[in-house]
């Protein structure tokens, strides 16, 4: 009801009825109108909606703007799975053109949020910072705790990627002190906190940090964790374990993390962890679960055509044909992932496969081969290329060409390089989620 909304963001402000009333309106009409008793004048409600800061669609009713954002949301689903980002983008900005005529805070906030995570997904680390630096101003933590620690534990990710490691620090401690506020039955909310908090120190090969949150997020006296959380957060300490040398503790961190996996359905839940614990048994040597658990994943991404999940998994394909010479699967991988089009996100797969190509093939002895894998990656890397110049230096060395060693001496004396290897975790699915149409008119 009308009269509630201006009740309830009256208080929230601390304004009196008499001050909202001001010369224009009178303390006794405020009442009447909070209470329910009179539906206030169009005259009237733009006067309120001013002086409560609000515009005036906050407080009329507003279903047709929330079903239309509703569906454009779900738009904006569909086009990010299939890598249309630009696309997607447009959605996104209808949107909030749209929510901001609702001025309804957590709906702006989200939407500001998912631009940010967007902008991420296309490489946009500038704009990205800004949206979810905006969206985390829209909203108070004490109204939306929930919706503030995904966006704090977004702008830490994204932070971290631009090389604002302080930033990206405060985020996730920032995303913590929410979290550790929520009711204990959201504590998956919690661990997932501190999932990416310790998968940022992981990334940082804070190895011990790492480990110490992941342990941390699984704390859970009431047992109220779910199978998911839970085998998502052994795989990480299984992989963590395994990276501090503690092989026996990553070995039993991995059949936990097994034995949660088998009590959840197949979904895309379960695909992502699928191919987190994929990687983790790589780096075991145990190749062959790693490759069923991971050929299962990508069957679920293929089905879902979510391409960002495809090319990680892709990856992680990739480096086990190259841990696993026996088999054919580095040639038979390679060969899907130079199929597909030269877009985001497969640009940088494209080149891991190629490189991944030039050292098998070195290894045969076939350097012609090498250099001409090694010529087909500069072509498409977009970033930094210097590794890939020094690798296909070396190559050409060894066939002889006069001039390679010199070239390679320019790139020796003053290189700062940078690893290309993929994210060492699957990413999920973005979930996009609506605004509850039970709030219309609330």
């Amino acid at each position: 009801m009308v009269g509630v909304k201006i009740r309830d963001l009256r208080k929230k402000l601390g304004l009196t009825q008499e001050q909202l009333a001001g010369t224009e309106l009178t303390k006794s009409y405020v009442s009447q109108v909070e209470l329910g008793r009179i539906h206030p004048s169009h005259k009237a409600l733009t006067t309120i909606a001013q002086r409560l800061g609000k515009p005036l669609g906050y407080f009329v009713e507003n279903s047709d703007d929330l079903r239309t954002i509703d569906v454009l949301l779900k738009a904006v689903q569909a086009l990010w799975n299939t890598g249309r980002l630009d696309d997607g983008m447009l959605g996104l900005q209808e949107a909030y053109i749209l929510a901001a005529r609702t001025g309804r805070d957590d709906t702006l906030a989200h939407i500001k949020a998912t631009m940010g995570r967007l902008e991420m997904a296309r490489g946009n680390l500038a704009p990205a910072l800004t949206h979810l630096e905006e969206s985390l101003t829209m909203i108070n933590p004490e109204e939306y705790p929930i919706q503030a620690v995904e966006i704090a534990n977004t702008l830490g990710m994204v932070a971290a990627q631009n090389g604002s490691f302080r930033k990206a620090v405060t985020s996730f401690q920032q995303s913590l002190e929410y979290a550790r506020r929520l009711p204990r039955h959201a504590v998956d909310i919690r661990a997932e906190s501190g999932q990416h908090y310790g998968d940022f120190c992981y990334r940082q090969r804070e190895w011990s940090s790492a480990l110490e949150l992941y342990r941390e997020a699984l704390v859970d006296p009431d047992h109220l964790i779910s199978d998911g959380r839970q085998a998502a957060l052994y795989g990480r300490i299984a992989s963590t374990a395994w990276q501090l040398g503690h092989h026996l503790d990553g070995l039993t961190a991995i059949d936990q993390a097994l034995a949660r996996l088998a009590q959840i359905a197949q979904s895309d839940e379960r695909a992502t962890i699928e191919g987190d614990l994929g990687r983790v048994l790589i780096d075991t040597g145990r190749h062959d679960e790693a490759h069923q658990l991971l050929t299962k994943s990508l069957e679920v991404f293929d089905r879902l055509h979510f391409s960002e999940g495809q090319a990680a998994l892709l990856a992680a394909l990739l480096q086990l044909g190259s841990k696993a010479p026996s088999h054919d699967w580095l040639l038979h991988y390679s060969d899907r992932v130079l199929r597909e089009e030269n877009v985001w996100p497969w640009l940088p797969i494209k080149v891991y496969a190629l490189r991944l190509l030039a050292r098998r093939a070195v290894g045969k002895g076939r350097l012609t081969n090498a250099r001409d894998y090694l010529t087909q990656a500069l072509t498409l890397e977009t970033g930094d290329r210097r590794e890939i110049e020094c690798e296909s230096y070396l190559v050409r060395a060894q066939l002889g060409e006069r001039d390679a060693i010199q070239q390679l001496w320019v790139h020796v004396v003053d290189p700062v390089l940078t690893p290309t290897q993929p994210h060492p975790f699957t990413p999920r699915i973005p979930k996009i989620s609506s605004p509850s149409l039970s709030l219309i008119g609330s």
